[in-house]
């Protein structure tokens, strides 16, 4: 499991990037969030895609979302 890593925005933008579809669903970066994160992490990743979606990094189309433009480039 975990070893204590947190939820960041740069840690979502590395999944889509690694995503192999155009639109990437909340069950799929919750189910790769769990193997590396700490305990509890991805129950914070409604509100972070939330965040990223008010920022114009990703779009949201029936709870799947797909990324816009990376920040990080």
């Amino acid at each position: 499991m975990a070893d204590g890593k947190k939820l960041t925005d740069r840690f979502l933008v590395a999944l889509f990037k690694r995503g192999k579809t155009e639109y990437i669903p909340i069950s799929y970066l919750k189910f790769e969030g769990d193997k590396v994160l700490a305990k509890g992490e991805t129950d914070r990743l409604p509100s972070l895609l939330a965040e990223m979606v008010g920022k114009g990094i990703l779009e949201e189309k029936i709870s799947e979302y797909r990324l816009l433009s990376d920040p990080f480039a």
